[in-house]
């Protein structure tokens, strides 16, 4: 009896230890996931600034764009 309930913790503790490693698994494949999302955004984002910042008539429509927006937002309570 006592060899079949030593099986069963070593079992137990086999399995326990499958299910942290395969949630450290998805916790870093989630977050490979995220950052290969944000990085061509932030890359786009970082781009339209420099694009924004070179010409003084961009940047004067973008700002007038940002402060239309700004008003629409606090008109519609967002």
């Amino acid at each position: 009896m006592k060899a079949l309930l030593d099986s069963l913790a070593r079992r137990r503790e086999m399995l326990v230890g499958r299910s942290a490693r395969q949630r450290g698994e998805i916790r870093d494949t989630l977050a490979g996931a995220r950052r290969a999302l944000e990085e061509p955004l932030v890359l786009g984002l970082g781009a339209a600034v420099t694009l924004l910042s070179a010409s003084p008539r961009m940047r004067t429509w973008f700002v007038r764009a940002w402060i239309a927006g700004a008003f629409l937002r606090r008109l519609l309570g967002r």
